[in-house]
């Protein structure tokens, strides 16, 4: 077993460097608040995959009879799970690709890595930056494609600008009991202060909170 494991040495490197990028991808893509990747499906689904992708280049490279074996029973695999944005897709294409890079060379597997992994944490950065110094974001929210949507419903008996004028406004109407304002946003602790700030207002009538 131990002879085994010395003359295999090189594979058991790769699946660690492969797990370090899978948990590494998870947390860059986490910081974009994509609820998805935190899940236990998500977040084995990221460490799986590049595992078995490796394992499966690892056995059919150069044995020709295996491949189209290995290309015949894979084309019977269909994914019946949606996916919610083209970034998801992309991540687990990322996953596989990171798999075969390191059956062919674990360099190709560390600069696909690194560089993906980068380029992630690099928007990240870059849409905080532009939010704060010219209030301008790099990106927009998006519920639909896994993010936390955390809502605050404000009622009040007259109209309220800065509620209207709020970036984080996505809904506004009007009924018998007033104007109601439906702000939204993937930091709770944003809406959480408007809401303290509202609490001992005198023409608000209801105030509604929900965390994604």
């Amino acid at each position: 077993m131990i002879d085994y494991i010395l003359l295999n040495q090189d594979k058991i490197e790769a699946i660690v460097v492969l797990i370090f990028f899978a948990l590494l991808t998870r947390a860059s893509v986490g910081i974009h608040h994509q609820n998805w990747i935190k899940t236990f499906s998500g977040t084995m689904t990221l460490v799986l995959l590049p595992i078995i992708t490796f394992a499966i280049t690892s056995v059919i490279s150069g044995n020709i009879a295996l491949s189209l074996g290995m290309i015949g029973a894979l084309s019977i695999v269909r994914f019946r799970n949606p996916v919610r944005s083209s970034f998801e897709l992309v991540i687990f294409f990322l996953m596989l690709s990171l798999g075969i890079c390191a059956a062919a060379d674990i360099r190709w597997l560390i600069i696909l890595g690194m560089t993906s992994n980068i380029l992630i944490i690099t928007a990240y950065f870059a849409n905080i930056i532009l939010g704060t110094s010219f209030n301008k974001k790099l990106f927009e929210t998006s519920f639909s494609e896994g993010n936390s949507s955390n809502i605050l419903e404000i009622t009040s008996k007259t109209k309220n600008d800065d509620l209207f004028n709020s970036d984080m406004l996505i809904s506004f109407g009007k009924d018998s009991n007033g104007y109601v304002y439906r702000l939204s946003s993937n930091q709770s602790s944003n809406l959480k202060q408007i809401s303290k700030h509202y609490q001992e207002n005198p023409e608000i009538i209801d105030i509604k909170f929900s965390a994604g």
